[in-house]
């Protein structure tokens, strides 16, 4: 798969405003630079896209039919959503708050269309459609950012052949619907920054990233930071585009926050499981216990039984247990064991509140930089990728550990090298920008929380077009040495 041969085709192509010449010496003197992006290669493009339908669908059929992989978060979702598809919206149940809710709706959305049981297969099919249009998308906007063809082209490569995001189609969770509506937020959102369009659509498919996953709108709130910053300098970005983009999101909150309230009984809340997440964030405790009564607690303590009552745990943070003690990212449990256990509803905010206050006095401010440190860790060195590590996929664990590897030795100090870059060149490049803030927010998220590469995957292709500027700047410099001694 070679660049487009016809220099023309390559080139990179002007903003739709430049397509005439201003009326005047000063206009041209003081009007803002339209951004230029290249044209996409449409060869390589339809070759990204063969491949990857042909790729997914095979993991996603023959190879990781989801429908054998159903448990723990999986199962949580499919019974989510085969019971929104039989019974329709029915409040006041609280556990269907537990989660962020765009995965159920949309599995339920498959499930009514398909068939009153599971109809697994129809939904894998959707899945691995929805993987294979991240391999173009992602090609797509190395087009708009990177600097030369070949560049790009590679990234659309790497990602067709990039595992974690491959394997993500053989399980119905939130990771592989996310990943193509998050891509395709970025890629509208940049073509409103350099061409003032698709503002709408962009705000649309923003509002289903939120639903999927609420952790995202750290990103948007950092890309309405970008278009302050630069408001002058895109003058073709209006009020309009901005309202455009703006309503669809704040009615998926307002939306997401009335049905959290609708199950629950209380505002302040999209899912349930945030209060747990940042519990074990702050606390470092693997598992969470609730119990319906204060005997069932005290047997479950005596017996040291870490896995009854209503329970979850964060396979992540046991990594870090098997680290050496002398590690300063050794885990370290704020209440001096690996389960926190309480009477109560697992997502309780008040108990929460209390259990982390006690957390936080325990720990201090330098135990909770410790903390902070050793979660943003988990995405790249110690965990494991979940749910490979489960008996049933762990034939494909020595994959995934490899594109683990690859990642820390390959990936991981170029694509922060890259984030700096974009980040610093935010009034220069934007669209740029927005790209290494995925990443900034991907991190400040794992920090408050707890990382894993599962969470983490989603943001690779930001993190591949990052590492490879970051590899163009390092060996630039080593040539530029190179021809000065």
């Amino acid at each position: 798969m070679s660049a487009d041969p016809q220099p023309a085709a390559d080139a990179p192509t002007p903003g739709p405003a430049t397509a005439s010449a201003p009326s005047s010496a000063t206009a041209t003197a003081t009007a803002p630079a339209r951004p230029t992006w290249l044209r996409p290669n449409p060869r390589v493009l339809l070759t990204l896209t063969l491949l990857a339908l042909l790729t997914r669908l095979l993991w996603a059929l023959w190879a990781h039919h989801p429908g054998d992989y159903v448990f723990s978060d999986m199962g949580q979702y499919i019974l989510r959503a085969t019971k929104l598809a039989e019974e329709g919206f029915v409040w006041g149940q609280r556990h269907l708050a537990w989660q962020s809710f765009g995965t159920h709706y949309l599995l339920a959305g498959i499930f009514a269309l398909f068939g009153a049981e599971p109809p697994y297969t129809a939904a894998a099919v959707i899945y691995a459609l929805l993987g294979a249009a991240s391999v173009p998308l992602t090609y797509l906007i190395a087009c708009r950012v990177l600097p030369s063809p070949k560049m790009a082209t590679a990234i659309g490569v790497i990602a067709l052949l990039w595992y974690p995001n491959l394997a993500n189609t053989g399980f119905f969770l939130s990771e592989a619907p996310f990943l193509f509506c998050q891509l395709l937020s970025t890629y509208w959102l940049i073509r409103v920054f350099q061409e003032g369009r698709s503002a709408l659509a962009a705000g649309l498919v923003s509002g289903l990233c939120f639903m999927l996953r609420p952790q995202s709108a750290i990103w948007f709130v950092f890309v309405c930071a970008v278009w302050l910053i630069n408001v002058r300098r895109v003058p073709w970005v209006r009020a309009r585009q901005i309202i455009a983009i703006a309503l669809p999101l704040i009615l998926a909150l307002v939306f997401s926050m009335w049905r959290f309230a609708m199950h629950t009984g209380y505002w302040g809340g999209v899912a349930e499981s945030a209060n747990m997440n940042l519990t074990a964030g702050r606390c470092h405790n693997i598992v969470t216990q609730a119990y319906v009564s204060d005997a069932l607690m005290q047997r479950s303590i005596r017996n040291k039984n870490t896995r009854d009552g209503r329970r979850v745990s964060v396979p992540g943070l046991r990594a870090l247990g098997h680290l050496d003690p002398r590690n300063p990212l050794y885990l370290d449990a704020a209440l001096q064991h690996e389960s926190i256990r309480f009477v109560g509803y697992i997502g309780d905010p008040f108990i929460h509140r209390r259990i982390r206050k006690e957390c936080l006095r325990r720990t201090g401010l330098w135990g909770q930089v410790r903390y902070t440190l050793a979660n943003i860790s988990l995405q790249w060195f110690f965990a494991r990728q979940w749910p490979d590590q489960e008996p049933s996929s762990r034939w494909v664990l020595p994959i995934s550990d490899t594109f683990r590897y690859l990642f820390q030795v390959v990936v991981l100090g170029p694509m922060l090298l890259g984030m700096g870059m974009a980040i610093r060149r935010v009034r220069e490049n934007p669209s740029l920008a927005i790209i290494g803030l995925q990443i900034l927010g991907s991190i400040i998220i794992a920090g408050i929380f707890f990382g894993d590469v599962r969470l983490r995957t989603p943001y690779d292709p930001y993190a591949l077009i990052l590492a490879l500027l970051g590899w163009t700047w390092i060996v630039g410099k080593i040539r530029a040495r190179r021809r000065a001694g």
